[in-house]
């Protein structure tokens, strides 16, 4: 077991660049994630970490052959940390293989239009988990689901939840029925269709799904609501909906 006390250490540097930046997880095929709840999901998952990062006082699970494990200062742990509030222990996953094939031909998905914030994705990936969706499309313009904030967020479900991020034209390319989420004359009610074999769209937080989305979806179903709140957040929207698509 290393001890590491520079920040100018090169894994530390490599540490930082996987926490910020999306191009450098894509070349080394490698993600950030901290703490010691998301490390035991990763485990039970059957996921070996490449390498886990520990600072003192922190007693690490027993882990698989192969992961290299050092220690930091608490220093060092607080720099490189992706968290406000560091809980002293980091590790790195492989990043997963995209599912196959792209689009999908079967079953029921997400597709995340250009959702920008990192906590929404991974909100939404863990309630698609939660209610056994076969996994997420993510449009180009998306938060990186494997970013530490989203990988945070989603509780693990990045862990084991099928992802594929990719233009929007390859994603909509299939043959799995297009669903909408929006509003307008052409809407009709959340649970007033049945969802085999398709892929439901949700869109910015800000400017909702982009408009050739919407012009080619079979459906477009929207959230009735009585209060008068004018919306809902993305993430709350996409729970129902995952409630809807879980029902069948």
């Amino acid at each position: 077991m290393a001890d590491i006390t520079s920040r100018r250490n090169p894994l530390i540097q490599k540490l930082r660049r996987l926490a910020s930046d999306p191009t450098f997880r894509r070349s080394e095929k490698l993600f950030l994630a901290d703490g010691p709840k998301l490390l035991a999901d990763a485990l039970r998952s059957g996921i070996t970490p490449g390498l886990v990062a520990i600072t003192e006082g922190v007693n690490p699970p027993a882990l698989p052959d192969g992961t290299l494990l050092v220690t930091l200062s608490p220093g060092v742990m607080d720099a490189v940390s992706p968290s406000e509030t560091p809980q002293g222990l980091l590790f790195t996953v492989p990043l997963p293989d995209p599912p196959k094939p792209v689009p999908p031909e079967r079953g029921k998905w997400l597709l995340l239009d250009r959702i920008q914030d990192p906590g929404n994705v991974g909100s939404i990936l863990r309630t698609a988990e939660a209610f056994a969706l076969d996994g997420a499309l993510l449009t180009d313009g998306c938060a990186d689901p494997f970013s530490p904030k989203a990988v945070r967020a989603s509780m693990g479900a990045v862990f084991r939840l099928p992802i594929a991020t990719a233009p929007v034209d390859l994603l909509l390319s299939g043959t799995l029925t297009l669903v909408a989420a929006g509003f307008g004359d052409d809407a009709v009610p959340v649970g007033s269709v049945r969802y085999t074999d398709c892929v439901v769209a949700l869109g910015n937080e800000g400017r909702g799904l982009r408009p050739d989305i919407r012009e080619r979806a079979e459906t477009v179903v929207t959230i009735p609501m009585k209060g008068r709140a004018e919306s809902l957040g993305v993430a709350a929207a996409a729970a129902i909906l995952c409630w809807f698509l879980g029902k069948g």
